[in-house]
């Protein structure tokens, strides 16, 4: 009976060209929506031990002194509350001044990093990143809604760009075997269709060994949802709201019908992006 157990929690264990046993630390990509937590409800009925999991989050606004703009005020609330049901550390990264911080950037360079470090048992520092390429330059522009990065910058500069900074800086990587876990789907955008499941993470390098995978690609939002019910998890109250993605609270995606409802239920926060857009 213990011989066929084992054998059972190493067939699940393996999944998709995958030994998930074979990772130092898997860091689950946190935005607090229902496809990371998806991501990490799977890993758990997947029998993956808690121990070697983390939770990530970009603080889209910036660090605790920053200025609340376009993000959700409950997101990093409800985070860490996944993460203390669970008994999973998470930890933050951001950029100073959010993206108003880099929307509002005027002849001047794209303001530091911060994450938050594991010093010993749960206590954490805030380490410091500072921008290396001191190159001036001005934004004073939303994000546009574009596929291209370059200029939906609000991504790749409050979100991409400090998880990386945070996973190359942490001398606690070094040397390990990594899994970052992130919830894409295909069936969310033409561009995420293009992607792969399963590759080599960007920070991947000689000094650690990271793969990127996305376990729920190919699932479909029914799914995603019978995990979450599975699990008796209350999902972002976002969703209790009527919006069908966790994205920031004041996203340039928004619909006309999303806008009309910020307007209703935070018009201070709503005359805030109003004003900045004039």
């Amino acid at each position: 009976m213990a011989i066929m157990k084992a054998e059972q929690e190493q067939t699940a264990l393996f999944v998709n060209g995958l030994s998930l046993k074979k990772y130092d630390k898997i860091i689950v990509s946190m935005s607090g929506g229902k496809d990371s937590l998806a991501c990490l409800l799977h890993l758990l009925e997947l029998g993956v031990s808690k121990r070697k999991i983390e939770l990530a989050h970009q603080c889209v606004d910036g660090g605790p002194d920053d200025e609340e703009f376009m993000d959700w005020p409950v997101t990093e609330a409800y985070c860490k509350a996944i993460s203390i049901y669970f008994g999973i550390p998470i930890y933050f990264q951001w950029r100073k001044g959010g993206i108003l911080g880099e929307m509002m950037r005027k002849h001047s360079s794209t303001n530091d990093v911060y994450f938050e470090q594991k010093v010993r048992g749960s206590k954490k520092k805030v380490v410091k990143l500072e921008t290396m390429r001191k190159i001036k330059g001005t934004r004073l522009k939303f994000p546009a809604v574009k596929a291209d990065l370059r200029q939906r910058w609000c991504s790749s500069v409050v979100k991409i760009d400090p998880f990386r900074r945070a996973l190359n800086n942490n001398p606690h990587y070094v040397g390990k075997k990594i899994l970052v876990v992130t919830g894409e789907r295909r069936e969310e955008s033409p561009k995420r269709a293009k992607y792969e499941e399963v590759e080599y993470h960007a920070c991947h390098s000689g000094r650690k060994f990271v793969h990127s995978w996305r376990p729920v690609i190919d699932w479909k939002e029914d799914k995603v949802w019978d995990i979450i019910k599975r699990w008796k998890i209350q999902p972002h109250p976002a969703y209790m709201l009527g919006w069908g993605r966790m994205s920031c609270f004041g996203c340039i995606f928004s619909s006309p019908q999303h806008w009309a409802m910020m307007k209703e239920i935070a018009p201070q926060r709503f005359d805030i992006l109003v004003n900045k857009e004039k």
